[in-house]
């Protein structure tokens, strides 16, 4: 599985950050997600620090859940 973390501008302002993988590649289902940050390199810190947890959950449990625990099947 090949995690990826997307860090983009926010609408209302600051950075948003998530971390979806090859099977869904749209962030409407991440595996982690948090908006407004207000720097980018906050973002990316916070990015890269949950990467690190779920690589670690991963090699644990072999699984990973999604926020909404729902995978589009057309994807």
């Amino acid at each position: 599985m090949k995690l990826r973390l997307h860090i983009h501008r926010a609408y209302a302002g600051g950075w948003c950050a998530d971390i979806d993988d090859d099977h869904d590649r749209q962030p409407d289902d991440p595996y982690w997600c948090v908006d407004r940050w207000p720097t980018l390199q906050d973002a990316l810190t916070a990015g890269c620090e949950q990467l690190a947890i779920l690589t670690t959950t991963l090699k644990k449990t072999h699984t990973l859940p999604r926020l909404s625990s729902y995978l589009d099947p057309a994807t």
